[in-house]
């Protein structure tokens, strides 16, 4: 390892440089894994390829190796563990890839990838690891640079191997390869019995001679799609048994890899276990007794946009954000949640359905037709898939040139098999084939085409289809403005496509099943396969296909060419984390992103931008927290939806105090109470009026208004004896996340702080913090203000909960910003005539409201009278309505929010019993609606007080 290091505050490593080790590595081309791995991904650009060294780099340098070497002394154990968030279908493979050829080139000894929780999904990683990885054709020479477990003709054959077959691994081999230094690369299926397999082996084959090596011995552990399956929970595992439970199996057996029960693993063996995911919200919320939960680093993988920190080499720590632009243009951006929901917008890529399942079903299908048909005529060199089905070839090489990309629709009915093959069958019956028995036949075969009649149609229906180019070409020209295309792609006339259409995209077009059924496809097949009996290559057989599915792919399975999704599932409490990953659409589809349509429900469009914009946040947070600015992530609700159902009794805490939150908290009166010099200052010097209302004076209040800054200076002023939190507790914690977030979008001023809640004096302890208190009002309107000019993620709008902060119009949001009126109440008890109040111009008459057991008052707002007329008392929180002479509005709709741009009121009450020595102050406010809210996902256990 380079030896220029500097210890960073958090105890671990840095190398000066560390990006930059890669580019001037030891290692020739053939020697080195990272430099022969980036040789294979040929279709990166430049700057793509820089991105991801950086990222790998700082996974290696600040996770894998952050607490140095296991030879340099410091680690504190012999686990690391920590989490790696990458975007949907945005390069996390690519990366963990990248970071196993750094690890191994660093010294690495042992390298685990667990590869998915299907078969499916383990044979993809493997085929994908053989080909970029453990590339060269010298197959001598690769067995002697490392060992492969299980071996090609092992993993991939479709004989049948016993597991213990499967991952057994010769110790004469081991132990060469360990003795010079050569890794073990091991590629298992995140199942428990492959686990436990390759637990016994690990147990019998490695473990002894890396105690007989006299040195530390590094194994790497990365874990594929880490919050599926790898989650435990206390809660949801309450009453199964500790060890062999269902809900436990997978995370101890990954666990017992380095730590197994049976015996003591090796003093000498170091484990780093890194886990992969696009949706870490479970990951973060588990308790700690999971042994995979993310105890050492986080780390957050760029995408490539057109907006974001560029990435630097030559910068040691440079900023980070969660996209870089990528100066190669749209055909090479990450087609995320971004494009779709939020910046494509407007080019019409997300279709709201209308309910009507055979038109909603035909529109998605002509949709993925056509758009099939543009993109073969924009490939014409290629032959079209109804074409080559009858053709071979004498290499897979040959076939490849000749075929077109793959062009593919997900229809995702619901997560039920059963509904799966019933949905085919409608897919096959809207294009003509009416009997269902006949289509059911023919999707079991596996070769279910769409029939002849579909030509038929079309040409009964030919001005739908040909709606559609249009409808394209107006995509063109709107993502070609909101991505600066020079020159967009000009699209074939219609007698073009639909030529296309009859000769090659509709007779070429077949319908499958994707799902754990047996009557199924196991996987799409994008590459040409070799026909032994005629000893020729046959082209891939997904080069135009509708596939049926549901959760299986929403993990890790790859299609190729996704154009369409036609999205029906709903859910009546969704799970961010679980529909975030259904979202297979997101990949790199820059270069055909004007055909690319998704089809739901609005309100499950409305749920997907919602996801997006909470998951961006997560993002920012990261990527604020990989440079130290920033404490670990919040896990954000939604109103409508939760973080993450792996997780049981997790709460929603809000920001936001309420919509007429009050304080509770007040001095006990022994003593002269500050506040009372605050209130009095305040109305000394400013002029203010009586408030009169149902025939008596009800207080007083000021004739001016205050700004949210100016309020919550002021309530900021308010001092307490006995509640002093401090900005240590979790309260302070979540908004010190916030703040971050806010920061990201726009630097706050250094000195200036959201949430500035007092400390307890020297060796004193900390009030339990509440959300309904004067710091965390003022915070509250701090924050507001932030907002007016960001739009800041992972935030909704009080009062419209569906609607989101980042989408907001600011210009509207800073004309509607509320001001605050302040008064005084005056109540029916002992007159104020001593101390500051005593001399105002106007006489206090104390309220008396009830003090609760803990000192607390236990008595809010006081008494409200709904059916008040004209010459009636609504209520304090209307107050301010009676001193400006308005209009009591009726809050209506079950909404206690007073309406957006309408004023809001601070109102301080001054309260004494008889026998009480000093008068004290309590203070409700009343909140207009229109403000920034979030909802955290707190554990049960971390919940805050109220």
């Amino acid at each position: 390892m380079d030896q220029s290091k500097q210890r960073l505050s958090d105890g671990s490593m840095m190398a000066e440089g560390f990006e930059r080790i890669y580019l001037d590595a030891p290692h020739s081309v053939d020697e080195s894994w990272w430099n022969r791995y980036l040789a294979e991904l040929g279709q990166l650009t430049e700057t793509a390829r820089s991105a991801l060294r950086a990222d790998c780099g700082y996974i290696l340098e600040r996770g894998i190796l952050g607490a140095g070497g296991p030879d340099e002394g410091g680690w504190t154990g012999q686990v690391r563990t920590g989490l790696v968030m990458g975007a949907v279908q945005s390069g996390k493979t690519a990366s963990m890839f990248g970071v196993t050829a750094m690890a191994l080139d660093q010294g690495v000894d042992v390298v685990v990838v667990l590869a998915g929780t299907r078969l499916s999904l383990w044979r993809q990683t493997y085929e994908r690891l053989t080909a970029q990885l453990d590339v060269g054709d010298d197959v001598a020479a690769k067995a002697n640079s490392r060992l492969l477990v299980p071996p090609p003709g092992v993993a991939l054959s479709t004989a049948h191997n016993s597991l213990a077959d499967t991952y057994r691994m010769p110790s004469a081999q081991v132990r060469r390869k360990l003795v010079r230094g050569k890794p073990l690369i091991i590629v298992a299926m995140k199942q428990t019995d492959h686990l436990y397999a390759l637990g016994n082996s690990l147990r019998a084959s490695v473990f002894p001679i890396v105690r007989d090596l006299g040195r530390p011995v590094h194994m790497l552990v990365l874990d594929d799609e880490a919050d599926d399956g790898s989650i435990l929970d206390a809660a949801v595992e309450a009453g199964h048994d500790q060890v062999w439970s269902g809900y436990k199996q997978i995370p101890r057996a990954i666990a017992d890899l380095w730590e197994p029960r049976s015996e003591d693993a090796p003093l000498n063996l170091y484990t780093t276990y890194v886990g992969y995911t696009a949706t870490p919200q479970a990951n973060l919320l588990q308790e700690d007794h999971n042994p995979l939960a993310p105890r050492d680093f986080v780390a957050s993988l760029r995408a490539p946009l057109d907006v974001g920190y560029p990435v630097d080499l030559e910068i040691k720590e440079p900023p980070r954000s969660s996209t870089y632009p990528e100066p190669t243009g749209l055909d090479h951006y990450y087609t995320g949640g971004e494009v779709f929901y939020n910046r494509g917008a407007t080019a019409g890529l997300c279709v709201p359905v209308i309910g009507d399942p055979d038109q909603d079903l035909g529109e998605s299908i002509r949709s993925f037709l056509v758009a099939g048909a543009i993109r073969l005529a924009w490939s014409s060199d290629k032959t079209g898939p109804f074409s080559l089905s009858d053709k071979r070839f004498d290499s897979a090489a040959a076939a490849q040139a000749s075929s077109p990309a793959p062009h593919s629709m997900l229809f995702h009915p619901a997560s039920d098999i059963e509904e799966h093959f019933k949905s085919a069958e409608d897919v096959l019956t809207w294009a003509g084939l009416h009997d269902r028995d006949a289509a059911r036949e023919q999707i079991e075969s596996g070769d279910a085409r769409l029939p002849a009649a579909l030509l038929e149609r079309m040409a009964r229906e030919e001005p739908l289809w040909e709606a559609w180019v249009e409808r394209y070409r107006l995509s063109s020209v709107e993502l070609s403005a909101e991505f600066n295309v020079i020159a967009p792609r000009p699209l074939p006339d219609w007698a073009r496509i639909r030529h296309l259409l009859t000769t090659e995209v509709i007779p070429g077009t077949r319908v499958s099943v994707v799902n754990s059924d047996p009557r199924a496809d196991d996987r799409p097949e994008y590459l040409p396969s070799y026909d032994e009996e005629a000893g020729n290559w046959r082209p891939a057989r997904d080069l135009s296909t509708i596939f049926v599915s549901g959760n299986v792919m929403a993990r890790g399975l790859t299609l190729e060419g996704l154009t369409t999704v036609l999205f029906m599932r709903n859910a009546s409490l969704p799970f961010a984390d679980t529909q975030m990953q259904m979202q297979r659409w997101f990949g790199y589809r820059g270069n055909h992103i004007e055909l690319c349509r998704l089809f739901a429900h609005q309100q499950q469009l409305d749920l997907f931008r919602n996801y997006h914009d909470i998951d961006e946040a997560i993002r920012v947070a990261i990527s604020h927290s990989m440079q130290g600015e920033a404490p670990s992530p919040v896990m954000l609700h939604g109103l409508q939806f939760l973080a993450t159902g792996k997780i049981a009794n997790l709460g929603r805490t809000p920001l936001c105090p309420s919509s007429k939150p009050f304080v509770t908290v007040i001095n006990d009166g022994n003593t002269p109470d500050a506040n009372i010099q605050l209130v009095a200052d305040l109305f000394a010097s400013n002029v203010s009026a009586d408030v009169t209302a149902g025939g008596r004076k009800r207080g007083r209040a000021l004739d001016k208004t205050l700004s949210l800054t100016e309020t919550a200076e002021l309530l900021q002023g308010l001092t307490y004896d006995s509640y002093k939190p401090g900005t240590q507790s979790r309260f302070a914690e979540l908004w010190s996340q916030v703040q971050a977030r806010v920061s990201a979008v726009h630097p706050l001023p250094d000195d200036s702080s959201l949430y500035r809640a007092p400390g307890p004096l020297p060796g004193g302890d900390p009030s339990a913090a509440k959300t309904e208190c004067p710091y965390a009002i003022a915070a509250y309107f701090r924050l507001w203000d932030a907002c007016l000019t960001r739009h800041v993620r992972g935030l909704f709008v009080t009062g419209s909960p569906s609607d989101l902060w980042s989408m907001s119009d600011l210009g509207q949001k800073q004309a509607h910003q509320p001001r605050f009126s302040v008064g005084i109440r005056f109540g029916g008890g002992v007159p104020v005539t001593s101390g500051p109040l005593s001399k105002l111009d106007f006489d206090i008459s104390a309220t008396s409201k009830r003090v609760g057991a803990h000192g607390e008052l236990g008595t809010e707002w006081g008494s409200n009278d709904p059916t008040a007329g004209p010459l009636g008392y609504r209520g304090d929180e209307f107050f301010d309505f009676y001193h400006r002479g308005e209009r009591v509005p009726l809050l209506t709709s079950g909404s206690p929010w007073r309406p957006e741009g309408n004023l809001g009121q601070v109102l301080f009450y001054i309260n004494q019993f008889p026998d009480q020595p000093h008068p004290v102050v309590a203070v409700g406010v009343c909140i207009p609606a229109g403000g920034p809210e979030q909802f955290a996902a707190t554990r049960a256990s971390s919940l805050i007080a109220v």
